[in-house]
């Protein structure tokens, strides 16, 4: 009996994806999204006083405030997760 190596598949994350892509119309032959191109993506809409997609399950992420008018960062509503 022989042993095969299997090569790891290369996945990258999109947002509101909720999990792995296979592909992406902005760069196909990559797969999609970094795990830095994701982040700096929630993090200016966040910034933008925005709500975006949750980059762990998808759903709304909303920015969070301190005691300065600037978000410090966000947190999901359908999963609570946090960012910042």
């Amino acid at each position: 009996m022989s042993a095969v190596a299997l090569a790891p598949r290369r996945e990258r994350l999109r947002p509101g994806a909720g999990g792995r892509c296979a592909g992406d119309a902005k760069d196909p032959a990559r797969g999609g999204l970094t795990l830095d191109e994701l982040i700096v993506g929630v993090w200016e809409g966040l910034a933008a006083h925005s709500t975006v997609a949750c980059p762990v399950c998808g759903g709304a992420m909303t920015p969070r405030y301190g005691s300065a008018p600037a978000p410090v960062g966000g947190r999901c509503e359908s999963c609570g997760s946090t960012l910042g």
